[in-house]
């Protein structure tokens, strides 16, 4: 079957590292799974990052702080308080958390992300970070996953130490989520305004969201100036709101990192996928989480032994698609 001379022509632009357009990342997204073209719009989004990526992948370490009900009340967080999925609380001591931060660096993370629901407190988060912060190389770079924050709050995070924070708009966001898009909006331009870097994904990506939706944020992550973007699929999670919606195939998350890696072009220093997975390493994505402690997508305190991969994990995925696995900081978060 021969590819469409139109789909063609869109991906030698991107391959030129020229901007394509909104109209033809839909195009792109509409492309068969089972096709020849399907394959195409992979080979170029592989060629693209490993050409601009030096052929180079990256492993965060993720590390939960707290397992509690959460007022964010997520649709498809395990965490939100009312969906009565989560109903104890528990807050990891901090010795508890620098032992995992200090196991993931000798494994070789290329960083340490810190990660609590919207109940944590800001300055007991400061209080792990610092303890963190101290305990690992001074290079290693820290980042953050926690709730919207001001400006100066942002400024406290780069005084303790902090290089980069995730902070993502969902889909469906202020809908499915107690979160006002405008307020994330607003905490993502103070975090720019302090110099940390921006870390951002099209997420949680279900079967229900249409094209639009996607590409929409695929293009925001751009223009909010993201240092990476790149997509992860929704977890069904028993009891969340969500889960009837059931989850897309890792095949069709390969077509939605490969269009949103050809939407990001040559603006962005990596390219991540969620859970870890071989389609998408082969579509453009060259960035992995490991994951310790809690977390959204797990009903288990402790996701390293239930959902989550280890770093050493994620780095023999990375190894089996040809990668080299990165030695030392970030270059996404440094």
């Amino acid at each position: 079957m021969p590819i469409r001379s139109s789909v063609n022509e869109i991906l030698e632009t991107a391959l030129q590292e020229n901007t394509i357009t909104p109209a033809e990342a839909g195009s792109l997204m509409s492309i068969d799974l089972l096709s020849p073209e399907m394959y195409s719009l992979c080979s170029a989004a592989n060629q693209l990052s490993r050409r601009q990526f030096g052929n180079y992948g990256e492993v965060y370490a993720q590390i939960g702080l707290d397992y509690a009900p959460c007022p964010g009340n997520c649709e498809f967080c395990s965490f939100g308080a009312s969906h009565s999925v989560v109903q104890e609380v528990i807050e990891y001591p901090i010795a508890d958390i620098v032992q995992s931060a200090k196991i993931c660096e000798e494994q070789g993370a290329n960083g340490i992300y810190l990660m609590t629901t919207a109940r944590y407190r800001f300055d007991k988060f400061l209080d792990v970070a610092q303890a963190v912060r101290q305990a690992i190389s001074p290079e290693l770079p820290l980042v953050a996953n926690i709730p919207d924050f001001d400006a100066i709050q942002a400024g406290k995070l780069v005084a303790f130490g902090f290089n980069a924070v995730y902070h993502a708009i969902r889909l469906n966001e202020s809908k499915g989520t107690a979160l006002p898009i405008q307020q994330r909006i607003r905490t993502i331009e103070y975090a720019h305004q302090a110099g940390l870097r921006l870390h951002f994904c099209v997420e949680p990506v279900g079967p229900e969201h249409s094209v639009e939706e996607l590409v929409d944020l695929m293009f925001l992550g751009r223009d909010l100036q993201a240092t990476f973007s790149g997509a992860m699929r929704r977890v069904c999670v028993p009891g969340t709101p969500a889960a009837k919606y059931g989850e897309v195939t890792w095949w069709e998350l390969a077509r939605i990192v490969a269009v949103c890696r050809l939407v990001m072009g040559d603006t962005v220093l990596g390219h991540c996928t969620h859970e870890p997975n071989l389609p998408a390493l082969l579509a453009g994505g060259n960035l992995y989480w490991a994951e310790m402690g809690p977390n959204p997508r797990d009903n288990h305190p402790q996701t390293q032994d239930f959902r989550g991969s280890s770093v050493i994990q994620c780095q023999n995925l990375l190894r089996e698609v040809g990668y080299d696995v990165r030695s030392g900081p970030a270059i996404t978060a440094s």
